[in-house]
């Protein structure tokens, strides 16, 4: 669904006056890549937020550790089986509405044992959020570059002695510095049929791409591709799975309010780019949905064995495309 803070974004851009182009600190107002595509995120249901791997706080044991919902060898995990097995879990991802401004508007902030994230209504990126490094492995989301022990186990009561199957995550948005700490993905500093070279490359190293076709101005189809490598995947799959998908552009005004001046530069460790939401995808099943078929371990052969070169054609990534259509 489109939102309705798409329309302030074209607003914005079809109302900015070309005088701008006069003035040496403003004329950068007019790149029109501020009114692009900026951002990508992933989200849940708020209930997730607390479930899953964020129900697990051990200082002393810095590892992604979640209980199964089976206590047996079964290597899958999936968190429609943890809510139905958890008292008052309702796996419920809020419905899409045009006056959405984020992923979930109710509180998705993680709370236990005296530690507290950040609650922005999504999926965020705590390891490179300084005062949440040292308990990214609870808050989430994601894996970092050298790698995070995860562990699958019956019990939390003394969780290592009853380890149903264990491994390593690395993540690729934190190896190549494409999301910040907010778990916003980056869009590539590409125009659209860069983006479709790129694309046709497997090359995402640089973020998420516009691929456009050469038609595009005809048809008014937007695709917009980007993708997601295993260490990422399992990690989003152990923090409790992903029900939406954010499309968002940059909120220039709120920058200029904050006192920045464009170029308005992405730096995932620092970045002081704000965004408004211009469309949402929610799904009513996990779109990390997995469960072992016939005896498969699939876990550890999907997640957990590496994640693809840059131009691997190995299925251990999810690549998505959503396209917009401007009518």
């Amino acid at each position: 669904m489109i939102v309705d803070q798409a329309g302030e974004v074209i607003v914005d851009f079809l109302t900015l006056s070309p005088s701008l182009a006069e003035i040496p600190t403003a004329s950068a107002l007019l790149d029109t890549s501020n009114y692009t595509f900026q951002a990508i995120s992933y989200g849940k249901d708020i209930s997730g937020f607390n479930q899953h791997a964020h129900g697990y706080y051990d200082p002393e044991l810095p590892a992604i550790v979640v209980l199964s919902y089976q206590a047996t060898s079964v290597s899958s995990y999936h968190s429609s089986a943890i809510a139905s097995a958890i008292p008052g879990y309702k796996l419920m991802p809020e419905y899409p509405h045009p006056l959405n401004t984020r992923l979930e508007q109710g509180s998705c902030r993680t709370l236990i044992s005296g530690i507290s994230g950040i609650d922005n209504g999504q999926c965020a990126n705590h390891l490179f959020l300084s005062a949440y490094s040292g308990s990214y492995t609870t808050l989430g989301c994601f894996a970092p570059s050298d790698g995070v022990d995860y562990y699958v186990v019956e019990s939390l009561n003394d969780p290592l002695s009853k380890v149903i199957y264990s491994g390593t995550l690395s993540g690729s948005y934190n190896e190549y510095g494409t999301m910040d700490g907010f778990g916003f993905l980056t869009f590539a500093p590409l125009n659209g049929s860069q983006g479709n070279t790129q694309a046709g490359l497997g090359n995402f190293t640089s973020g998420a791409l516009l691929t456009l076709s050469s038609n595009f101005s005809s048809t008014g189809r937007v695709p917009v591709t980007w993708r997601l490598d295993a260490g990422d995947a399992g990690s989003l799959l152990l923090f409790g799975g992903v029900y939406h998908l954010g499309l968002w552009c940059l909120d220039v005004k709120q920058m200029l309010k904050d006192g920045h001046k464009p170029p308005f530069a992405f730096n995932h460790l620092n970045n002081i780019r704000k965004y408004r939401l211009f469309a949402k995808k929610t799904f009513n099943r996990d779109l990390l949905y997995m469960n072992d078929a016939l005896g498969l371990p699939g876990f550890n052969t999907l997640f957990g064995l590496g994640n693809p070169s840059v131009d691997s054609d190995w299925n251990r990534y999810c690549l998505y495309r959503w396209t917009i259509r401007f009518l």
